[in-house]
């Protein structure tokens, strides 16, 4: 699977909580016309956690979050993220 398709997997086809078709707000932010609610796709959820937490490491994120270590460590690569505990070789 190339980079650019693991990225568009990402997104949010439509919302968790209700199915219906979500707006894209921006930041891995989505609207829900159906419900009236924000959701987060798994950017979005570590994006808030990590400005709620700054200091947390990449095992606080995952747990916090419920996104996989290793699809956090993908956006570490891809520089969208730095975390503590996520070096350079992401061991």
């Amino acid at each position: 699977m190339d980079l650019d398709r693991l990225k568009l997997d990402r997104k949010l086809k439509g919302c968790p909580e209700c199915g219906h078709t979500v707006d894209y707000k921006g930041l891995g932010e989505y609207y829900c016309p159906g419900c009236k609610k924000i959701v987060y796709d798994d950017y979005g959820k570590v994006r808030v956690f990590i400005e709620e937490y700054p200091a947390a490491n990449i095992n606080q994120v995952a747990e916090g979050t419920g996104v996989d270590k290793s699809t956090i460590k993908e956006m570490v690569r891809e520089g969208k993220f730095v975390i503590r505990g996520a070096t350079n070789s992401l061991t």
